[in-house]
């Protein structure tokens, strides 16, 4: 039987790079594409809209670092983003949400919960339908052309309260890339007011 010896490099080596490749695993859960579901859509306009949200988008939100967005959906990088992990996940050109739909099954006027939200001025402000999970929120806009959908995940009863800050945060982005229900942008409304 012949020993064979192993030199103290080789081991310390393999440690080193279990250790490396560890750590690289959980930084890219953490900041790699986010895979997200997107329903089809071949419109022009929503995925003009969408793609000029998402390339506006801010690098950092709340804390979060910009991920990129993966999917079956061919356009999934210029409609939609996340940030941070658990990730936080802007879906853009989402079918209208169920609750608003009038006449529809699950239609829940009187249930339903609204919020305005947007910069201090007023000028940026976004309409947004708000939907709790349990444990995320789901923020749909209600105003624009194009429905945006934000998915906020929350432990406990501070981050749930907390989770609508990124909607501050984004209200001018959404503004200045996603046009209102008649067409119109933040600079047109400008224009207008001249």
């Amino acid at each position: 039987m012949t020993k064979r010896w192993i030199p103290a490099a080789a081991v310390a080596t393999a440690a080193v790079l279990a250790c490396v490749g560890g750590a690289w695993g959980y930084h890219v859960g953490r900041t790699g594409a986010v895979g997200v579901a997107l329903p089809k859509t071949s419109d022009p306009h929503v995925l003009a809209a969408c793609a000029n949200l998402v390339k506006a988008l801010p690098a950092e939100v709340e804390g979060g670092h910009l991920r990129g967005a993966a999917g079956p959906d061919a356009h999934a990088e210029q409609r939609a983003a996340a940030w941070g992990a658990p990730a936080t996940v802007l879906r853009c050109g989402v079918s209208e949400p169920a609750a608003i739909v009038v006449g529809g099954p699950d239609y829940t006027p009187l249930s339903n919960q609204y919020v305005g939200i947007g910069d201090a001025t007023g000028t940026y402000q976004v309409n947004w339908l708000i939907e709790d999970h349990g444990d995320s929120v789901t923020f749909t806009t209600t105003d624009r052309a194009v429905y945006v959908e934000i998915t906020v995940p929350y432990d406990g009863a501070a981050e749930k309260q907390n989770a609508s800050n990124i909607l501050v945060d984004l209200a001018p982005t959404i503004v200045e890339t996603v046009p209102t229900r008649s067409g119109r942008f933040v600079s047109d409304q400008d224009q207008s007011q001249q």
